[in-house]
């Protein structure tokens, strides 16, 4: 931007210095001259501002239009007026429909001229799309290594305790730090899929291919080709100044297309869901499933426990044990969960709270004692306040005792809760011991 102002400034100098000089000379010429030399800077400013990789809004489509308004719409804004006077006193024929001609070729080959406004919106996109695009590409690697890190690890654990569990050689207590440790890796593969699936889902939504370039701007390129031909009555040095652009747009759209094809090949594995093939425990399952193997494994080492606890049921009724026991745990978490949150910390706080402002709580009692300094002690209004400060130090108000029956309420709900919590907690032991298993965790 600085170049623009510059420049104009350079231009308008030269300009008033020509007009201090020779005022008597200023003729339809001269301003043409001028007006030429203006729309000539512009458009060598735009075939430069073209070639920009910027992103900012200030680089590109600000600096557009300073540049439309400085140097390509200046005469039909501001440089016609003088124009207009002189072309009327004219009386030179030829002069005058030369310089009228020229005026009405300036004006259509400028207002044509807006459509660079539009391929400067575009390629600032471009550019952008072209950033992300290298950017991703660039790090790719990082993420994927992040996605692989933990199956890497667990995928030949957990294949070391199918082998394990299969030469029926664990223990009980082994059985259950194998059951412990493969529920860890579940939720870490449950969590490594949530995280892939959104990835490949941001990825795709980021990322809207672009196999042609947008028909618009090509038809704006095919219009700058020919724009020589179509504005005769224009410097050609001007008028084929569009026809320049063409390739520095097309370089843009291939510049695109290779940053396109290179993030494609580098993020394929991924979009295609191939990046955990090469863990043998994963290699038959999607991103959705990457939990699934664990899940299995889960529940053999369940039905293991459970026979150990059980010897005299069968595989079959022991699954169907488990999976009801799996059922009753999801329940009974969610009466846990009910429970707590009817006498949670938040409920707690705001009832203190209610308690150390009922009846006004201190900031009352501070009123009061200032109002009694003022007041003679066998007024009325002195009495009528002393009880109200009596009430309040020994929370008798009403207000305040109904705090009070709130807060006592509350104690014994909370003691209710305790009380129904622990007979859940005691009927969900009993049951997962009967199966062999530790019992669940009802953290608060």
């Amino acid at each position: 931007m600085a170049a623009v102002f510059i420049l104009v400034l350079t231009l308008a100098a030269s300009w008033l210095q020509q007009a201090g000089a020779q005022e008597k000379e200023r003729t339809l010429d001269s301003i043409i001259t001028y007006e030429n030399s203006l729309i000539k800077a512009g458009v060598g400013m735009t075939g430069e501002l073209l070639k920009t990789t910027k992103t900012e809004k200030s680089a590109t489509e600000d600096a557009w239009n300073e540049i439309y308004k400085v140097y390509f719409a200046s005469f039909a804004t501001i440089g016609h007026f003088e124009f207009d006077s002189l072309l009327k006193k004219e009386r030179n024929e030829s002069v005058a429909a030369r310089a009228a001609e020229w005026a009405e070729a300036v004006k259509l080959f400028t207002s044509e001229l807006q459509s660079a406004g539009e391929v400067v919106t575009w390629q600032r996109g471009l550019n952008r799309e072209i950033d992300s695009l290298e950017f991703d590409t660039k790090h790719v690697g990082e993420r994927v290594s992040a996605y692989l890190r933990a199956p890497s690890r667990d995928g030949p654990r957990a294949e070391g305790i199918m082998g394990e569990l299969k030469s029926g050689k664990l223990t009980t207590s082994a059985l259950q730090e194998r059951l412990d440790d493969v529920r860890s890796m579940k939720s870490a593969a449950e969590n490594i899929s949530a995280a892939v699936i959104r990835a490949v889902d941001e990825t795709g939504r980021s990322y809207s291919l672009k196999k042609e370039m947008p028909r618009p701007i090509a038809k704006i390129l095919e219009s700058w080709t020919d724009m020589a031909d179509r504005h005769p009555g224009v410097d050609p040095e001007i008028a084929g100044a569009p026809a320049e652009w063409v390739p520095i747009a097309k370089k843009r759209w291939e510049n695109y297309s290779k940053a396109r094809e290179e993030f494609n090949k580098a993020f394929g594995p991924l979009l295609e869901e191939k990046i955990f093939k090469d863990i043998p425990i994963y290699r038959d399952y999607g991103y959705e499933d990457l939990a699934k193997p664990f899940r299995k494994l889960e529940l053999d080492l369940k039905v293991a426990l459970a026979a150990s606890a059980q010897k005299d049921k069968s595989e079959a009724e022991l699954r169907r044990a488990i999976a009801r026991d799996e059922e009753l745990t999801l329940k009974e978490q969610q009466q846990v969960w009910t429970l707590w949150g009817s006498v949670s910390p938040d409920k707690k706080r705001s009832l203190q709270y209610e308690y150390s402002v009922a009846g006004g709580g201190s900031v009352r009692i501070r009123e009061i004692q200032l109002a009694l300094i003022k007041l003679p002690e066998e007024s009325g209004e002195y009495k009528k306040l002393k009880e109200e400060a009596v009430l309040l130090s020994e929370f008798r108000r009403p207000d305040q005792l109904a705090v009070v029956k709130k807060i006592r309420e509350f104690e014994d709900l909370e003691k209710k809760v305790e009380e129904e919590v622990r007979k859940i907690v005691a009927v969900h032991e009993k049951r997962r011991r009967s199966l062999g298993m530790e019992p669940g965790i009802f953290s608060r």
